[in-house]
């Protein structure tokens, strides 16, 4: 019975370090939402089972009343389908997970995916600096250090109003919602 409540101890801490980690996603949001009070529906492509913590961190930043909704894409293939149901779906911009297995800031798929959103108008927002190298038209975040970082070009056919660097100083499988965080809808890729 010991060996049970050790067990349970080490999983309830493992599980809290998991929270923990995640991004703190309140700054993007603040500075999105003074940018885009209007813009409301979010797109996320991540490994959902890999990515969840930071899913729930964005929902709680982005509060009642905005729409996550996430294409769980788990390979790299996944990339161009994953960036049609955000697109199909209408959202009004794309948060790239800073610590996601395959579409984190910077990696190849997820310079395929906002190559793809982009070209249908839908522009990517990061939480560290390497986002902007690979087409994210602002990023600010923990590896921005609270600086919101602004794109010198945008890519595709984005037509976004930019945040003022002053502010610096197919089918639905899961459907989440708790009070005072945003609705996520969870589509997988293929």
């Amino acid at each position: 019975m010991n060996r049970i409540s050790t067990s349970l101890g080490v999983a309830a801490i493992s599980l809290v370090g998991l929270v923990l980690s995640a991004e703190d996603f309140h700054p993007l949001m603040k500075a999105t939402q003074t940018t885009w009070p209007e813009k409301r529906h979010i797109g996320v492509i991540c490994d959902y089972r890999f990515s969840e913590a930071q899913v729930l961190a964005l929902a709680k930043a982005a509060g009642e009343g905005a729409l996550i909704t996430v294409a769980d894409a788990r390979v790299l293939d996944h990339a161009s389908a994953a960036a049609a149901i955000l697109a199909n779906r209408k959202t009004d911009y794309v948060v790239l997970m800073p610590q996601d297995r395959l579409f984190r800031d910077g990696s190849f798929a997820a310079t395929v995916a906002v190559n793809r959103l982009a070209k249908r108008g839908v522009p990517a927002l990061g939480t560290t600096p390497v986002a902007l190298k690979q087409g994210a038209v602002f990023s600010v975040g923990e590896g921005t250090e609270g600086q919101i970082l602004v794109t010198d070009k945008l890519i595709g056919t984005v037509d976004v109003i930019l945040p003022d660097r002053a502010l610096a100083n197919q089918k639905a499988s899961l459907v989440l919602h708790q009070k005072g965080m945003a609705t996520i809808a969870v589509h997988t890729a293929k």
